[in-house]
């Protein structure tokens, strides 16, 4: 562990008093209990057990206190991820609404009333003290942000990912299809041979490839694509979101004259995807489906809008980097994007 300097503390004093001991002279006097024992509130009372031990030498565990702490118990103060801090007559509830939401609550004590800060990848710093007293808090938070995802090296270290919240596409995504998912659910090295017809037709010919589209007027392609997906959902119970995007690669998408009339008629290539994918969602009505806005499809539809179930993932690769969005003409361009899609859904990744 890579360790940073602090200021050693003796005692941790609150000024308002103390509803709760957890600690005292390095002894425990607090237990914890599980609402319901599960991965997550596994997870929660060891990260709480853990910290509270590197700053105390000891840690709260023992059935014999009469002081508690209880993670896990549902609240409704919060939503997915969300928490509340529920601290008072010598006892402290980490509540959660559901998800991730009891780890977030162990986290936001430990940074926000406990002093622990941490700081990147395995690197971190913790208040030294003999003794841990808690005033009387009642904190609830919900996430602003339902999923974020960061490529950052520290990504490696799970406590760290916890910390900041991030999450990975295999924790959301049915068999980790995220992004570029044509070619894996409707594979033309499977399927172009026999039917070429289900892929894109440009200057004039049929071109199946791992990098063609899908001629998302053909309705075959539609009952094939349900076929496939309802087999992913099936061997993946636990997860309600697929992505069904585009194959990388820039004005490749299908120009037969179907398509191409379709495309004229909402004004942007993204009108197909739309409409594609708000049929997959009358077909799983319990499932969310998520299709990138990338490149040929960045800019919305004029006459559909996606259903509520239908995620956009709204991609900003041509934008330069270097200067601000709206320094630049390509940044300019996305912005008009992002207030076009932003104004006919309330589903969008960016």
């Amino acid at each position: 562990m890579k360790r940073i300097a602090f200021l050693p503390l003796l005692l941790f004093a609150l000024t308002t008093t103390a509803q709760i001991t957890l600690l005292k002279n390095h002894k425990a006097k607090a237990r914890i209990v599980l609402a319901e024992d599960n991965d997550v509130n596994q997870q929660a009372a060891a990260l709480l057990n853990r910290f509270l031990g590197e700053m105390t030498n000891s840690k709260v565990q023992g059935a014999s206190q009469k002081n508690v702490i209880l993670i896990g118990e549902p609240t409704d103060r919060a939503t997915e991820d969300g928490f509340e801090i529920d601290c008072h007559d010598q006892m402290l509830r980490i509540k959660t609404g559901g998800g991730l939401g009891a780890i977030y609550g162990v986290v936001t004590l430990l940074e926000q009333y406990l002093g622990v800060n941490y700081w990147a990848y395995e690197t971190y710093d913790c208040p030294k003290m003999s003794t841990i007293e808690l005033p009387a808090i009642s904190h609830a938070e919900s996430p602003a942000f339902r999923y974020r995802q960061s490529q950052s090296y520290g990504n490696a270290d799970p406590t760290f990912r916890l910390w900041y919240r991030f999450k990975e596409p295999k924790d959301i995504f049915a068999a980790n299809l995220w992004v570029h998912t044509f070619n894996r659910i409707l594979p033309a090295s499977v399927y172009g041979k026999e039917h070429p017809e289900w892929y894109s037709f440009i200057n004039g010919k049929r071109q199946p490839g791992d990098h063609s589209q899908w001629c998302l007027t053909n309705p075959e392609v539609f009952e094939m694509a349900c076929q496939k997906i309802d087999s992913i959902f099936r061997a993946n119970p636990g997860c309600r979101t697929i992505s069904v995007s585009q194959n990388d690669g820039n004005n490749t998408q299908c120009q037969c004259p179907a398509c191409k009339a379709v495309d004229e008629a909402e004004g942007s290539p993204s009108g197909n995807l739309i409409r594609f994918m708000n049929k997959l969602v009358q077909r799983f009505p319990d499932k969310e489906f998520s299709t990138l806005a990338y490149l040929y499809s960045m800019h919305p539809p004029k006459l559909t809008k996606p259903l509520p179930n239908v995620n956009i993932m709204l991609c900003d690769i041509d934008c330069k980097r270097e200067v601000p969005l709206t320094d630049n003409a390509s940044g300019q361009d996305f912005v008009r994007a992002l207030t076009g899609w932003s104004a006919i859904s309330d589903n969008i990744f960016v």
